[in-house]
């Protein structure tokens, strides 16, 4: 199991998808089209790394969705700010650590290629750390991590369409935790409730 599929990737999926679903207009020609807060708990038990856990989750934020004006109509921009928690708990020992962040992740720039095609650029800021059992930070990420799409939004007046390709332009700041390949996650896991 690797970081990005324990049990805040779930939360995660419909801020992503939106992410996926928006392409780029300027914020100056574009309207509000949805806008909502949100709020998650959820604990499952699996297994992580070998040892069976309980993963206890928790978060809330905010997404707004803009809609683009006149050559731009086919266009959509996204942005959502959220904090999120999720505690693993050994079901064996009781001993737990906590996975929290609090994060930005929007649009920033973008540019019309060709009819419904788009390239953006997006922006995911903020901080997610590591805490152990006792409350003593073990890991800190922090920083921006710059992307690039190309989207075609299928012409259909609505969020959503095909991601063609996709890059990551620039890691600004530390990212273990982004970094972090499922060998060291389950490192980690081992040492904080093994």
């Amino acid at each position: 199991m690797t970081l990005r599929s324990h049990a805040r990737a779930a939360a995660l999926v419909g801020l992503l998808a939106l992410g996926a679903a928006m392409a780029i207009a300027p914020p100056a020609q574009a309207t509000i089209y949805e806008r909502f807060n949100f709020t998650f708990e959820d604990s499952v038990e699996e297994e992580v790394c070998g040892i069976d856990v309980r993963i206890d989750s928790t978060g809330r934020g905010v997404i707004v969705a803009r809609a683009g004006k006149h050559e731009l109509d086919q266009a959509f921009v996204g942005h959502a700010t959220f904090s999120y928690s999720d505690t693993f708990t050994n079901l064996a020992t009781g001993e737990s650590f906590t996975i929290e962040g609090r994060v930005y992740d929007g649009d920033v720039t973008g540019v019309r290629i060709e009819g419904n095609v788009f390239e953006f650029t997006g922006l995911f800021a903020g901080t997610e750390r590591v805490v152990d059992g006792d409350g003593t930070v073990v890991l800190r990420d922090s920083g921006s991590i710059t992307s690039t799409q190309l989207f075609d939004t299928l012409g259909d007046s609505q969020p959503g369409g095909i991601v063609l390709g996709e890059s990551i332009d620039r890691v600004n700041g530390p990212h273990p935790l982004f970094e972090m390949d499922e060998d060291a996650f389950c490192a980690m896991v081992q040492d904080l409730i093994g």
